[in-house]
């Protein structure tokens, strides 16, 4: 008996769509060949990832756009206005100046949105879908 395992109908069906890149060169969008899109370009072993990394921020403005067709719903959302205080200096950890001394407040907005159709929809008990912070001067 044959080691592989079989292939259900929907699949064998699939196949006549499926494309084998195998021996192709990885390219851009504008066809440059490249070596690889998984590494990143970083400062340092373990630093930031580098902004002269077009390739990888291509890659990701690519993923970020795609649409699914089936899931266009519309973003619902709340916010929260407040001040961040830092109670311990943070000067031997970071450069950020909110964080250089003790006392400091910063003002700040905290925004949570949800994925929500109409009411009654399957999607109302969906989890977070997206939340940002935004810190003022």
């Amino acid at each position: 008996m044959d080691n592989q395992p079989m292939k259900d109908k929907k699949q064998q069906q699939l196949d006549d769509y499926r494309v084998q890149n195998i021996g192709k060169p990885l390219t851009t969008n504008q066809g440059r060949t490249i070596a690889n899109d998984r590494e990143l370009l970083k400062a340092g072993e373990r630093g930031p990832t580098i902004h002269e990394d077009w390739q990888y921020f291509e890659k990701i403005t690519h993923f970020v756009h795609e649409e699914q067709p089936e899931r266009v719903v519309h973003a619902r959302g709340y916010s929260a206005h407040g001040e961040f205080e830092c109670y311990k200096s943070m000067k031997h950890v970071t450069k950020a100046n909110f964080l250089s001394e003790p006392g400091k407040k910063t003002p700040l907005t905290i925004r949570y949105s949800t994925v929500q159709g109409a009411k009654g929809s399957y999607d109302t008990a969906r989890d977070l879908r997206c939340q940002g912070v935004k810190m003022y001067r």
